[in-house]
């Protein structure tokens, strides 16, 4: 998700994206004439009305830059660079538009167990004092709380004498530093302000005149003029759902709550972002047993309905691009959810549903097997695989990006996801999954050579060479023929290790300590300098000449 510029990193707290297309939308209604009459003097032919026409489809071109064995998220940059995440693990486009992953990054994170499906919620402030917050879900969720100073990440409580408390949003402030949206563990919210000596209590307070109970928010989005919004859900005894603003000055904010379709609105927001000095924010609404979209456009003072998308669902990302062009993220039933877009301009537009092309995996994917307990690889599917989106960001150079989900042809959900982008990538990055993660920052931790009956040392790799140029094949030919009789069923891979990709075999200890001396032998055969040391470092490709 990075050497970056002071700016990089100061997170606007919305995920934002965009992309232009003139094309006009459908009309909403077709009139069909009844059959012409055969007398001279007629009357009008009677219209027919057919109801509204479907909604309008369009093809939207996007590559893919990043595929993933588990979820991938955007995150939106102060600088307006889109930021992807994998589990903890962040990645950045370098300077020559391909994705790079940042697996020094991963320097003081807690280990980030494959079976805890820890992740990224959000991410802000400067190289100098950056913030990510990790989070944790399932039947024991918990947060993570990471200041990075010099080049590692390092714990931060927020309210050291109330363990629990986290940041679950970041946004920009006027000064340059980044202002946090706090929750405790009893579910109490409070602003701060992350600045060179950590933690302090923001100017803007959740303080309403007029309201009798404290807002609890769950978004801030920051504008550049220096105001800031907040999303507040509905609570049984607080306000209704609606938002909050400060002004540049403001201690205390205005509320403004949400209008309402058929007398109801959302009980929460889910998506609230920034657009052009104003405001979106969407989610659904329950109608007759039907969740139906929920798109509101604020101004600062006055809210602007704008008609849902014709499909049952609630919004979970928004964006708005030039031209204006609205897009929407839409969590419809089922494995499949939807991208639609909205000409803005005028009364009359209309939705239109967003088509992307099928993704194609180029190769097969290494994965580690928890259950296992060792390395696995499943072929790449034969067929192209079915973007769902997720999320949607726009870049400062006005690239739209995407986070897919991928369904297999039959419309079930595959383990794989996507990060697609208008401008296309010289390959896609293969982001590492959990298991290659948590490997990862084994391996960034100092080398230990193994012992015979160290139990903190189940898996062994034997490193053999550095890897200097690019090859059809994992390992050279002489070492593949080496690897012959017990040594066949070893797993001989090609890893990232130490910052270096590397030919290496990987097994486990006790399969070590009984082949120790053919591997040897083998080694100082092919004179390479083999090296043996407890973990098992990220696998990019693997070979095995049996099993």
């Amino acid at each position: 998700m990075m050497a970056l510029s002071s700016s990089r990193f100061a997170l606007l707290a919305a995920v934002a994206l965009g992309a232009c297309d003139t094309h006009a939308p459908s009309p909403a209604k077709e009139a069909a004439a009844a059959q012409a009459p055969t007398k001279p003097a007629a009357t009008p032919a009677e219209v027919v009305d057919d109801g509204p026409s479907a909604p309008r489809t369009v093809m939207v071109e996007l590559h893919p830059v990043a595929t993933r064995r588990g979820p991938i998220s955007l995150h939106r940059l102060s600088d307006g660079e889109i930021v992807a995440a994998g589990g903890v693990m962040l990645a950045r486009a370098g300077t020559d538009g391909n994705l790079v992953q940042e697996t020094a990054w991963l320097h003081g994170l807690e280990p980030a167990e494959p079976q805890a499906g820890w992740h990224v919620r959000a991410i802000g402030g400067r190289d100098d004092a950056l913030w990510l917050t990790t989070t944790r879900a399932g039947d024991d969720p918990a947060h993570r709380v990471y200041r990075r100073r010099e080049n590692s990440w390092a714990p931060h409580e927020p309210v050291p004498d109330a363990p629990g408390a986290y940041y679950l949003d970041y946004a920009t402030w006027p000064e340059g530093h980044a202002i946090a949206l706090r929750s405790s563990a009893a579910g109490d919210a409070g602003l701060v302000v992350l600045d060179d000596e950590g933690a302090r209590p923001a100017r803007p307070r959740l303080e309403v005149p007029g309201l009798s109970e404290a807002p609890r928010p769950s978004r801030v989005a920051g504008l550049a003029s220096g105001e800031l919004f907040a999303s507040v859900s509905a609570g049984a005894a607080g306000p209704s759902t609606g938002v909050l603003r400060w002004g540049p000055e403001d201690a205390t904010g205005i509320f403004a709550p949400l209008p309402a379709i058929e007398s109801r609105a959302p009980r929460q927001i889910e998506a609230l972002v920034e657009s052009g000095g104003q405001v979106l924010i969407g989610d659904g609404v329950e109608i007759d047993d039907a969740l139906v979209p929920y798109v509101a456009r604020f101004d600062g003072t006055s809210w602007r309905l704008i008609d849902a998308p014709p499909v049952r669902g609630a919004v979970v990302a928004l964006a708005e691009s030039a031209e204006p062009l609205i897009w929407a993220v839409i969590d419809e039933d089922g494995p499949k959810d939807s991208l639609w877009r909205i000409h803005a301009g005028g009364d009359w537009d209309m939705w239109e549903r967003v088509e992307l092309a099928p993704v194609r995996l180029a190769s097969a994917t290494w994965f580690w097997d928890a259950g296992a307990g060792a390395w696995a690889s499943e072929p790449a599917p034969a067929e192209g695989l079915t973007p769902s989106p997720r999320a949607i960001g726009l870049d400062a150079a006005g690239e739209l990006w995407v986070s897919a989900h991928l369904l297999l042809a039959d419309g079930t959900a595959s383990p794989h996801h996507a990060a697609l982008r208008t401008r296309a990538a010289a390959a896609p990055l293969a982001l590492h999954d959990d298991g290659q993660i948590h490997a990862a920052q084994q391996d960034l931790l100092p080398r230990r050579s193994p012992r015979a009956g160290d139990a903190s040392c189940p898996q062994v790799y034997v490193q053999l060479y550095t890897v200097s140029e690019d090859s059809p094949e994992v390992g050279t030919p002489e070492l593949r023929a080496a690897l012959t009789g017990p040594l066949a069923p070893l797993l001989l891979a090609e890893v990232r290790s130490q910052g270096e990709r590397q030919v290496g075999l990987l097994l486990a200890a006790g399969d070590y300590e009984a082949h120790k001396s053919a591997i040897a032998g083998v080694a100082g055969k092919l004179r390479y300098r083999s090296r043996a040391s407890c973990g098992h470092p990220p696998v990019l490709r693997g070979w095995r000449a049996t099993g």
